[in-house]
């Protein structure tokens, strides 16, 4: 071969293999049109979650790259999710832009927990019958053809569950009795049913019971966003007596209550912010009127008990660069302004997080908190961890920081980003509710496994009120009350109510209401949208002492 020729075909074998190189290494492209879901109820907060996570699961274990359009795609994947009888459906077609018949995939879910694996096993379908990927031993344990990703399923039913919770609510709603309150230890077995009260056309934030004008009757403040009702209950209806609009920008996220000047009238202290720093006022009756005793505090501020001193007002400053800065102070009104009073005495919690009560009667207190992750912290003054919760309680869509939701697709397609939220949590009610002389704990559970999985896409279609009580070794239920259908606000005990004297229940040592502010249905995501917000009242009769303590051998 002479080297002409050679030189020929040297250069044709490298022109082949620069083509043949980027051809055979470029990764396939899809693009993930959003999900259409069909349900009876709303549920679009579930459709950028699986939309996103579904992206995420397809580049890993396909190894394909997501684009945010159709233009340089060369797959199209459109979805749906189907909700029917509590089980969840997820169907995809898979279309190649070249044209062709789409193939198609779906997996089911026996529980919105298990939507999660479900979209992983679905990934993994499409990875090995498309793109040639071997899906691994870990991920095969579902049937290869049609893969259907089923969660396990759950523990038989529990006596203490309901079978039907929407039509439990509405049986509560017309009346019925249907034993609302579950596990009572402590609590006089019997009917507990809830009263209801009227509708309110407002996103309900938060909400306090309290005696705000000295006549001995407790008072109800209900706030929005940027509002403010204060109302008398009368019989199942709510009577209003005041009301205010608040500025625009700070968002209201928690209202305490306390009388710590000592007048005889509680005080309303409302914590409020912007995305960037705390914006709070304090509320007093004057007689004739509500006036502010302060306002435009830069502290995010809260009523707390602390035990053997009783209540006091903490707060908790904004950062320079972070939304709360360390430390948690008592704080004293000097002139219209709060001032530092002290340190409260806890360690590694921000001011929303926690409640402290000496749980095991030996003199020292311990701080109750949930964590960001939604579970129960045990912890002494410290900071040291004594105990922590298996389960998930709490569950809010209230938060500080940015101001409105996000469209996690946006993140998708164009790598916009917001800051951290920081969520306010539930609220952590401290009372003793079996009458033992030890403090218990009251706290809710809003019930969404893919609200805890999915960031910032917050929504909590039902949930629970739970009493918890130290064994001495950790927290276990004594009661809770059936599954209320829509998301539970905020909540409040009532003062406990002597029995009338001359009683002829020996067994009773009184009554309190349990007050739980509910927002019934939502627009989307945004569940102060357009919402409809009720008071559920659960009336609860108190075991006396002595009909607790065991009979003699």
């Amino acid at each position: 071969m002479n080297s002409k020729r050679f030189l020929q075909i040297y250069v044709l074998a490298v022109l082949i293999i620069s083509f043949a190189i980027p051809v055979l290494a470029a990764p396939p492209t899809v693009v993930i049109k959003p999900f259409t879901i069909n349900a009876a109820k709303d549920m679009s907060y579930l459709k950028s979650g699986i939309r996103s996570m579904l992206a995420s699961r397809l580049a890993d274990n396909a190894g394909v790259n997501i684009v945010p359009t159709k233009a340089g795609a060369d797959y199209t994947l459109k979805g749906s999710m189907t909700v029917f009888g509590g089980s969840y459906s997820l169907d995809v077609t898979l279309t190649s832009v070249q044209g062709g018949q789409g193939r198609k995939f779906y997996a089911t879910a026996a529980t919105e927990g298990g939507i999660i694996k479900a979209v992983d096993s679905l990934s993994w379908d499409i990875a090995a019958k498309v793109f040639g990927k071997k899906r691994p031993a870990a991920a095969s344990g579902a049937p290869a053809p049609r893969v259907a990703a089923i969660a396990a399923p759950a523990a038989a039913a529990s006596p203490y569950q309901t079978a039907n919770p929407e039509l439990a609510f509405r049986a509560g709603l017309q009346g019925g009795y249907g034993g609302n309150i579950l596990r009572p230890r402590g609590v006089i077995t019997g009917a507990f049913g809830f009263s209801k009260s009227q509708n309110f056309r407002f996103g309900l934030v938060a909400m306090d019971v309290g005696d705000v004008d000295g006549d001995g009757k407790s008072e109800f403040v209900l706030a929005a966003k940027h509002e403010i009702r204060i109302y008398r209950r009368q019989g199942n209806r709510f009577q209003k007596i005041w009301q205010m609009s608040t500025s625009e920008r700070y968002a209201i996220h928690a209202i305490t209550m306390a009388d710590l000047n000592k007048n005889g009238r509680q005080e309303i202290y409302v914590s409020a912010a912007d995305a960037k720093r705390p914006n709070s006022f304090i509320l007093e009756w004057d007689g004739k009127n509500f006036v502010k005793l302060a306002e435009n505090q830069r502290w995010y501020i809260r009523a707390i008990n602390i035990p053997g001193e009783g209540r006091v007002l903490a707060g908790q400053k904004g950062g320079f660069q972070t939304l709360l800065a360390p430390g948690i102070y008592r704080l004293k009104l000097k002139k219209g302004q709060l001032v530092k009073a002290g340190m409260v005495p806890v360690n590694g919690v921000n001011l929303f997080d926690f409640s402290i009560a000496d749980l095991d009667g030996d003199g020292r207190n311990e701080v109750v908190a949930i964590s960001h992750g939604d579970k129960i912290l045990v912890l002494r003054p410290s900071g040291k961890v004594m105990w922590v919760s298996d389960d998930y309680y709490g569950g809010t869509t209230t938060y500080l920081g940015g101001v409105g939701f996000d469209d996690i697709n946006k993140d998708l397609e164009n790598g916009s980003y917001e800051p951290p939220r920081i969520y306010v949590p539930a609220r952590i009610i401290v009372r003793d509710v079996n009458n033992d002389g030890h403090p218990d704990i009251i706290i809710n559970r809003n019930l969404s496994s893919a609200s805890r999985i999915m960031g910032k896409l917050k929504s909590y279609p039902s949930g629970e009120i739970y009493a918890l009580a130290w064994n001495g070794i950790g927290l276990t239920e004594l009661w809770r009350t059936r599954k209320i259908d829509g998301y539970i606000a905020d909540y409040q005990l009532g003062p406990i109510k002597k029995p009338a004297a001359g009683s002829k229940n020996k067994n009773s040592a009184g009554t309190v209401n349990l007050y739980v502010g509910v927002i019934m249905r939502s627009g989307g995501i945004n569940i102060l949208s357009d919402a409809t917000s009720t008071v559920l009242t659960f009336p609860l009769q108190l075991r006396s002492r002595s009909s607790q303590k065991p009979a003699a051998q």
